[in-house]
């Protein structure tokens, strides 16, 4: 089981199970709350604006989606037993629903 730990103390394990009480904590357990409703977050793959929808039992889209939305928060990665830049490549070919 993977894990990303944030400097806020947000720590995120695979499949998606959010430990923390800070702001970006309960952001993350809003969007995931709408994806269990048909409606979650995308990953984006590219810079051109091709997307998948999340996948939590996919630890490359869950990291790329951390990513992602760490960087709306200003925050960085303190601590991960996951190496995104190791297993994503920079186009990955991932399957899920294209948006």
């Amino acid at each position: 089981m993977a894990y990303w730990r944030f400097r806020d103390g947000t720590t995120v394990y695979s499949h998606a199970l959010v430990e923390g009480h800070s702001p970006f904590a309960e952001h993350l357990r809003r969007e995931l709350i709408c994806l269990a409703y048909g409606c979650g977050p995308l990953v984006w793959l590219t810079l051109e604006g091709q997307a998948v929808e999340l996948d939590t039992a996919n630890d490359q889209l869950l990291a790329r989606w951390l990513e992602q939305e760490a960087r709306l928060f200003g925050l960085e990665l303190a601590e991960s037993d996951f190496s995104t830049t190791a297993r994503v490549p920079p186009q990955p070919s991932i399957s899920g629903r294209v948006r």
